[in-house]
């Protein structure tokens, strides 16, 4: 996959790049940051010109821009007509022409499909945000003609993007380049363009993805994820992430929240929209930057836990079983409960209960490790199954006795019939990995609780929907 460095600094060298007009007087600098910020913001402004092309429908079912107005500016009618845009160099004001297509009709097909499998629909893409949005830029290689990387040793490279500045704006000379020391831990792979993100002050390498390196090894895993523990194995281990960390991050983001809540009560606002409408402190605003800063770095962790997870797991089994979750329905809402006697008034729905449990799962992103093991199961050649998780925590791995007693706890699971007593999560992926050996067998995942009537209710594998007393 794509292969991301930390930038440790940046240097300017040749002409002092033209910035545009400022206050009536063309501006120059050799500033790193303000160099950095300037190709940032030329390639967002480029971004939403060609952003504000698209259309959205208005109260009357007609096409409008999503903007109000429609800048269909080219490359060089943008340059003549916005100076900061002169000197930024053709193959990064190029990018944003196959980025913002391929972001919109992304979205699109994703509508579509969320439609048709009866799930909630997310939002189309909109502009891009100086405040919102990282700063960044892409710019393509295009074999060689800009973005090159060269290696000063083992662990530190430098990649030069050129430029020129337009003719009347040549005070010292015309060509100038920016180099930018990366610091690497692996060879870089040949890429296709360069993602900078001048507010993580990192650069992303985009390349193909290699196959894995991997030898058989004939084993085979059953998975079950969950909250307590984000991984199970059907062998007994476990693969927590650093909840240590994230309880930290945590607990600081909840202290900045509760320091911004104190802000909006001093100016005397009922509301944050209110808060928002009056204008916001530069306080709030600051500590509205951190709280940002801790959420992406929340992610991160939780990115980089569950990819080196996954990758352990591709290498050490040649064949993987999970559970077919649905995530977005284990995280939905509660359903809200009006009272009939009572117009307006609404019962105890749960949803103060089921909100921590909702927080849990999206901490421990149950969808991201299926979407790796999917495509890293791929690279690598290995099997992926996904199997009906219905009844998975309730039954037996062992006598198969499937009943709802069987949990003592959240973490305890012992069988009511054969007393077999272990780890609820291991069990649950036990279970897992059987229905994925019999998946490949091509037997029936449900088995039939051994009885004397045929009309009895199964007790035994998926179809089991209520307990019985043990079967002798």
């Amino acid at each position: 996959m794509s292969q991301k460095v930390h930038i440790t600094c940046v240097k300017v060298r040749g002409a002092i790049p033209y910035l545009g007009v400022r206050d009536g007087e063309p501006g120059y600098s050799r500033d790193p940051d303000t160099v950095m910020v300037w190709l940032c913001d030329g390639w967002r402004t480029r971004y939403n010109q060609l952003r504000s092309t698209r259309c959205k429908y208005g109260p009357s079912r007609t096409l409008i821009p999503i903007g109000g107005t429609v800048n269909d500016l080219t490359v060089k009618q943008a340059r003549e007509q916005c100076s900061w845009l002169a000197a930024i160099p053709s193959l990064i004001l190029e990018s944003p022409t196959k980025l913002e297509a391929v972001e919109w009709y992304a979205s699109v097909k994703r509508r579509k499909t969320q439609r048709r499998q009866h799930q909630p629909v997310g939002r189309m893409p909109k502009f891009k945000s100086r405040k919102r949005d990282p700063l960044r830029f892409v710019c393509w290689h295009n074999n060689g003609r800009n973005a090159l990387y060269r290696k000063v040793n083992r662990t530190h490279g430098i990649v030069s993007i050129t430029g020129q500045n337009p003719r009347g704006h040549r005070p010292d000379g015309a060509r100038w380049t920016i180099e930018i020391h990366v610091r690497v831990s692996e060879p870089i792979r040949d890429y296709t363009s360069v993602n900078v993100n001048w507010t993580a002050r990192t650069l992303t390498f985009i390349n193909a993805p290699q196959p894995l390196a991997v030898q058989p090894t004939g084993s085979m895993a059953g998975i079950d994820r969950g909250c307590k523990h984000q991984l199970a194995l059907s062998d007994g281990t476990f693969i927590d992430l650093p909840k240590t960390k994230l309880d930290k991050i945590d607990k600081e983001i909840r202290r900045r929240q509760r320091a911004q809540a104190r802000k909006m009560k001093t100016a005397g606002c009922k509301n944050l929209r209110e808060y928002k409408q009056h204008g916001p402190s530069k306080r709030y605003e600051r500590e509205q930057g951190e709280i940002r800063r801790l959420h992406r770095k929340a992610r991160n962790i939780v990115m980089d836990h569950t990819h080196k997870a996954t990758t352990r797991l591709v290498k050490e089994h040649d064949v993987i079983v999970l559970e077919a979750l649905k995530v977005a329905n284990m995280t939905r809402r509660a359903k809200p409960k009006p009272d009939q006697n009572h117009k307006g008034v609404y019962l105890p729905n749960g949803q103060a209960a089921k909100r921590k449990l909702n927080h849990s799962m999206n901490h421990a992103n149950l969808g991201l490790v299926r979407e790796q093991l999917a495509y890293k199961s791929k690279l690598a050649g290995r099997t992926l199954i996904e199997v009906n998780p219905a009844y998975t925590s309730q039954t037996c791995s062992r006598c198969g006795y499937c009943a709802k007693d069987n949990r003592e706890s959240q973490a305890v699971f012992q069988c009511k019939h054969c007393g077999m007593r272990m780890n609820a999560d291991t069990n649950a992926a036990i279970n897992i990995l059987n229905r994925g050996e019999r998946h490949l067998t091509g037997m029936d995942d449900a088995r039939p609780a051994p009885s004397t009537s045929d009309t009895q209710t199964p007790t035994w594998g998926m179809d089991a929907v209520l307990a019985s007393e043990p079967q002798s």
